[in-house]
């Protein structure tokens, strides 16, 4: 039996996890869920034998890596984020696995097999050089040489200024006529410099951000949950504002395919 820790802020990424830890082939108990650093803080003072953890690294309330720093991690880690530019602070972290959301059933099993391999392996060939390790890192990533560059920051005109908004904060956007429509974490309403959703879709990263019917889009780790509202549609509850959105009938198998559910 392997012990697993899981430390993730988004509730439908930690239910997917659990899903596909069920699929590996050794019997694995979750012995902890973790969502924030003061959370992560806190096991760390008190862990008791654990196997390997899996972890988000931006959380609610900071960086995991915060957490890691003050206490070394007591087993291995393997990083599940949307983010790639953290791998060197995981190669520095005990990380043997470095996932990028969305991944697939087969990119976690990969994965675990690695951690089986390093945890079975007799104490002299366990050491591996710092650049070995490195390369093994990189290897779990994806071709980087053709991927897009989504921007990070949208320029909003505003009468006669220009302030700019952070594509992170941005909860969910809509088309209103022939206005194109942004919500922030915080309930603010932008008036994005897009014609359209489908322009607007062209510059967002599509791991992040989803079209759940022809007017609105969501982005991924502001969805708290999910609800059967009829056949073939679903009602998203969105975090912290509370907002629903509906997914079309046409976009929900897509839908939950994007999001490994």
């Amino acid at each position: 039996m392997h012990k697993v820790v899981i430390i993730e802020d988004e509730p439908l990424a930690r239910s997917k996890l659990r899903r596909l830890l069920q699929q590996v082939p050794d019997r694995t108990e979750i012995v902890a869920e973790l969502s924030s650093v003061a959370e992560v803080n806190a096991f760390l003072a008190e862990v008791s034998a654990v196997d390997v953890i899996f972890s988000d690294i931006e959380l609610t309330d900071g960086n995991v890596f915060q957490s890691f720093q003050r206490r070394t991690a007591p087993c291995p880690v393997i990083f599940i984020t949307a983010y790639d530019q953290f791998m060197l602070d995981a190669f520095e972290t005990h990380g043997i696995a470095y996932l990028l959301k969305p991944y697939s059933a087969e990119k976690l099993l990969q994965a675990w097999q690695k951690f089986r391999q390093l945890t079975s392996a007799s104490p002299e060939t366990i050491p591996v050089p710092a650049l070995a390790q490195l390369h093994a890192l990189l290897n779990t990533l994806p071709t980087q040489c053709n991927a897009p560059e989504y921007p990070s920051r949208l320029a909003i005109r505003q009468q006669q200024q220009i302030y700019f908004l952070s594509v992170s904060d941005l909860v969910y956007i809509q088309a209103d006529g022939g206005l194109v429509l942004g919500y922030d974490n915080t309930g603010k309403r932008h008036f994005l410099p897009y014609p359209s959703l489908q322009t607007l879709m062209s510059v967002l990263d599509p791991a992040c951000f989803f079209r759940v019917n022809r007017s609105e889009v969501v982005q991924l780790k502001y969805i708290e949950r999910l609800e059967r509202y009829c056949k073939n549609t679903l009602v998203l509850q969105l975090k912290p504002c509370g907002v629903q959105l509906k997914t079309s009938q046409s976009r929900t198998a897509a839908f939950t395919a994007w999001l490994g559910v």
